[in-house]
């Protein structure tokens, strides 16, 4: 019979192979799991990808919830820790399975599935301490390959900052591999709960990619709407609320004063600097200075577009030529968002990703699986110089599963 070792390496030995991967994502604002389903071949700069199929699935509700009980400032018992992994495991398997139902796509024809689970508590490293970095990502992987028959490799960031780096961000090779251009200079600007955006300059070779968090995406807009409705609603649907408000210029300078905006590459942050606590004290400020709620929205909303610029503008725009910005992610949905981004780069083509064939929410699990195949052939795929590691690492765990096990 064939063993896991073996396998791996009959894959490594023919990377020209297409082979089918799958990647699993839940992104920061926890809503639910995207799956898609990638077709590959080659490996390194030479890889080649190309998107099969992908769904989205939301959380139950009441997982949801939990998710968002785990998260800072809150506080939990082991257990719900535990019955949370066990719960996502479950949903991942169970929207994994259904997309290859839908595909017409055996498990068995798929080498591997790639996931992210929702990240409870990230602590990036200090260099001016020596403090390192670590990620506490929610998933059982055990389970969720036991339920689908599919290696699994999960917890990819914790290789990065074992090296020292920030654990991200690691789209860039994903989005190097989809949306190279020998010709034009590229933005994949990715607005999930984080904004960041992915350069790949025309002709880009390894050395000149660059990928970094500019500050706040969703994560700010989502929060403040929850706390003014009470949790009601989730997010600013449409982008209505915004558009309905009015910018606070002074609020809005306050915000762009944050020390993180004013870092310079590389830098990563997350739900821990700009989630609900801080939400919340921004939205106390606005009260203070009697701002109405749909005015506060549209001030954060604001903060999102002018982080993002104002970072093009001193760490990316001297450097390189960029003919296009192509948005992804669910802020690219917000049509006040996307406006005010145009607003602040009229020298810019700011265009939906799907018009490079990419649906914005495959985006991210497509990349993950990009990710993940280059670890099954034993290879690195961070990149040193966005993220800050020492060195190139291969990503992420692997859990086998009972595919190779003795008489199946």
């Amino acid at each position: 019979m064939t063993t896991w070792p073996q396998a791996v390496a009959a894959i490594a030995a023919e990377p020209d192979r297409e082979r089918l991967v799958l990647g699993a994502m839940s992104g920061t604002s926890s809503d639910g799991v995207t799956v898609a389903l990638i077709r590959t071949r080659g490996r390194g700069i030479e890889r080649w990808a190309q998107l099969v199929a992908y769904r989205t699935d939301s959380y139950p509700e009441g997982l949801r919830r939990r998710i968002f009980e785990l998260y800072p400032p809150g506080r939990f018992e082991a257990a719900t820790l535990l019955r949370a992994a066990l719960e996502l495991a479950d949903a991942f398997a169970q929207s994994a399975l259904a997309l290859l139902r839908d595909a017409g796509v055996a498990p068995g024809e798929v080498h591997l599935l790639s996931a992210q689970g929702p990240i409870v508590y990230y602590q990036p490293p200090d260099p001016a301490t020596g403090a390192r970095g670590g990620v506490l990502e929610l998933m059982e992987p055990a389970r969720l390959a036991e339920a689908t028959g599919i290696p699994v490799l999960c917890d990819l960031r914790s290789a990065d900052l074992a090296a020292g780096g920030a654990g991200a961000p690691l789209s860039v090779f994903g989005d190097f591999v989809l949306f190279r251009h020998p010709e034009r200079g590229r933005i994949i600007q990715n607005i999930g709960g984080i904004a960041n955006p992915t350069v790949i300059p025309a002709g880009a070779g390894w050395e000149d990619l660059l990928c970094f968090d500019t500050g706040p995406g969703n994560v700010l807009i989502d929060a403040v709407v929850s706390a003014i409705t009470d949790a009601v609603e989730a997010y600013d649907r449409d982008g209505v609320r915004a558009a309905r408000g009015r910018v606070d210029l002074e609020l809005l300078a306050e915000l762009m004063a944050h020390p993180y905006i004013h870092r310079a590459p590389p830098k990563t942050t997350g739900r821990e600097v700009f989630g609900v606590p801080f939400a919340r004290d921004v939205l106390a400020r606005g009260r203070r200075r009697g701002l109405g709620d749909d005015d506060v929205v549209a001030t954060v909303t604001a903060f999102t577009a002018e982080s993002i610029a104002f970072n093009y503008r001193q760490h990316v725009l001297p450097r390189w030529r960029i003919d296009e910005v192509y948005l992804t992610g669910g802020g690219a949905s917000n049509p006040t968002l996307v406006r005010m981004l145009r607003d602040r780069l009229p020298e810019l083509e700011v265009r939906p990703i799907e018009d490079l064939g990419m649906p914005s929410q495959a985006r991210e699990a497509a990349i993950w699986a990009v990710l993940g195949d280059e670890s099954l052939l034993g290879l690195p795929s961070n990149v040193p110089a966005t993220s800050g590691a020492r060195r190139p690492a291969i990503l992420g765990k692997w859990v086998p599963g009972p595919r190779w096990l003795p008489g199946r």
